[in-house]
């Protein structure tokens, strides 16, 4: 059967006839691959495929990078702290920076050279090993009440606690003796006026670093205190009285090198009676030196209504000897003269610690005025 024939037949079934039909013969050869040829087509496809697909990954790193607009205001704060903390630090820095320049500055002109001068002023430190025994309130009264003829009376307060200018009524409108210290002015011109014609050099308010700074020049000068009361240039009349914190060595030792009294306070108890040692061992080397100061001791708030106490205090006295100057009785007035703001001293009383203060500083002016008349003498 021939081609013809198949193609007649064909369309007969479909009902129709291939009259019109046209058989006609292709010249071109088409190739067709072979099927074992894909599978290599669709591995060269598939291992093509990441360096097609890279430029999406890193689109797609893109699109998960934080938008600008999406810091959130808790964010934002955390950066405002920490960018204030380091602007602080830097002022910390430069506020260092500079206390040290000023320090370096004023122990160079504290300590000058040649001889080391000392002030004609009489300079009474008073002095405890142990807290609580009414040091700054008798440094107060002393320097209200003990006068010498033709000059004047100051006080200088070596504690940080500045409680002079309480006792003495003054009002600290200027910088104390610290900021003077560090700045290296004249503490004369940073005098304040106090209740009973009294003069007042305060402590002053001074930073962690500046107090530092004062202490390098302690610890570099062993008489830097005996230099700044020089350059104060007073007279052989004046007094000064110097109200020295407990437990600060570093400023005793400077008061005992500037002093020409020294005035221990103590309380007829047990605690302080254990202290005597100690003290005995801080005055020891300052009393053997070539210009000792004369020492003496006080029993200060003594309550005479107790049987220890009367008993303490003869311990101390049988001990003491002729050095225990006086004792001031535990008066109530004392205290509350500093709760209403007033000189308890600078006006006249029969309380019984107002009189024995006034019969201390007696002896006092009188040992003061012995010893101008004997360094005369012997000049």
């Amino acid at each position: 059967m021939s081609r013809a024939d198949d193609v007649a037949n064909l369309f007969q079934r479909f009902g129709a006839s291939s009259d019109g039909y046209l058989e006609t013969d292709n010249s071109l050869d088409y190739q067709e691959y072979s099927v074992s040829s894909t599978p290599s087509v669709a591995l060269q496809r598939a291992t093509s495929q990441p360096s097609i697909e890279q430029p999406c990954a890193e689109q797609s790193a893109q699109n998960n990078a934080p938008a600008p607009d999406s810091i959130t205001p808790d964010k934002t704060r955390r950066i405002a702290a920490e960018t204030l903390a380091k602007l602080l630090a830097e002022a910390v820095q430069a506020r260092q920076a500079e206390a040290q320049a000023r320090n370096n500055e004023a122990l160079a002109q504290s300590m000058g050279k040649g001889q080391l001068s000392r002030t004609p002023a009489h300079v009474i430190a008073v002095v405890s090993a142990k807290g609580g025994v009414g040091k700054s309130t008798l440094s107060a009264a002393l320097t209200s009440l003990v006068k010498v003829p033709g000059g004047q009376t100051l006080a200088i307060d070596l504690d940080p606690q500045d409680a002079l200018q309480h006792h003495l009524n003054a009002s600290p409108d200027v910088a104390g003796l610290g900021g003077a210290s560090l700045s290296g002015e004249n503490w004369r011109a940073l005098l304040l006026n106090g209740s009973a014609d009294t003069q007042l050099l305060a402590y002053g308010s001074l930073q962690l670093d500046e107090r530092r700074s004062l202490e390098r020049f302690q610890q570099s000068d062993a008489h830097w205190l005996v230099r700044q009361i020089a350059r104060m240039q007073l007279s052989a009349r004046d007094v000064v009285i110097l109200d020295v914190p407990c437990g600060d060595l570093l400023m005793l030792e400077q008061a005992l090198n500037a002093a020409s009294q020294v005035l221990v306070v103590l309380t007829a108890d047990a605690a302080c009676y254990l202290t005597l040692d100690q003290m005995q061992g801080w005055l020891e080397p300052v009393l053997a030196g070539p210009q000792p100061p004369v020492c003496h001791y006080v029993i200060n708030q003594f309550d005479a209504s107790r049987t220890f106490s009367r008993d303490m205090r003869d311990v101390m006295a049988k001990r003491l000897g002729g050095r225990l100057l006086g004792i001031v009785h535990k008066d109530n007035a004392l205290a509350e003269a500093l709760a209403y703001g007033h000189n308890a001293v600078q006006v006249p009383s029969a309380s019984p610690g107002t009189q024995d203060l006034r019969v201390l500083s007696h002896l006092l002016t009188t040992r003061l005025l012995t010893q101008d008349v004997e360094e005369t003498r012997l000049s």
